[in-house]
């Protein structure tokens, strides 16, 4: 009687190894191999719209006068776009080259607060660090006035209703949040509606604030 009970848990304890050792060929054969620990992957670029706002003062036109000295100003920006060729390690590590590939769009207005001549403009915007928290921002896109397109007196005739929009100043990064910028801007059809080129230009600063 003990001879057969030490046969059959001989025989129970070889069909276990046995099973275990064909499971572990098969897993060999089809190939499952552990995979490595890459640790954490880069998460993709997430592109915002909407990412700052700014209002600003402005001394309105202060080459040709129009009697109203004032204009507000009120401005939204997207977050950096990041265009191809950011990703390069040249490029990326490089903050002064890597600003010319992640422009923001901008969109906004000047108001003289007289009712004179005001614009809407967007375009693309600059960020250019200096040194610290100081930066230069250039701005570059288009505008649609509502100045007369005729002789008026007091009034400046842009010549045509769309024109192009120029704007460059130096700021301040107070915090993650707050940055001032004093600029001069400029709107004008560079004489492709007429052969003379008036236009616009505004002095003045705007404060920042980014969410």
């Amino acid at each position: 009687m003990n001879s057969r009970l030490g046969v059959m848990l001989g025989l129970a304890c070889g069909a276990v190894l046995g099973a275990s050792a064909f499971a572990a060929d098969s897993s060999t054969d089809s190939g499952l191999q552990p995979q490595p620990d890459l640790g954490p992957q880069p998460q993709p670029y997430v592109w915002d719209p909407f990412d700052e706002i700014r209002a600003g003062v402005f001394a309105h036109n202060w080459i040709h006068d129009e009697a109203a000295p004032v204009d507000l100003s009120f401005e939204a920006l997207s977050a950096p776009i990041a265009f191809p060729g950011y990703n390069n390690p040249s490029i990326a590590g490089n903050p002064w080259i890597s600003w010319f590939f992640q422009p923001r769009l901008d969109v906004g207005a000047m108001i003289n607060t007289r009712g004179r001549s005001s614009y809407a403009f967007t375009g693309f915007n600059w960020r250019i660090p200096i040194i610290g928290k100081f930066f230069f921002e250039g701005e570059f896109g288009g505008a649609v006035n509502n100045a007369p397109n005729w002789p008026e007196r007091g009034r400046v005739d842009m010549g045509c209703a769309l024109t192009f929009r120029e704007s460059g100043g130096f700021g301040y990064q107070f915090s993650e949040n707050w940055d001032v910028i004093a600029s001069i801007e400029h709107v004008s059809h560079a004489t492709f509606c007429t052969h003379i080129n008036p236009g616009l230009t505004q002095v003045g600063a705007r404060i920042g604030y980014k969410f």
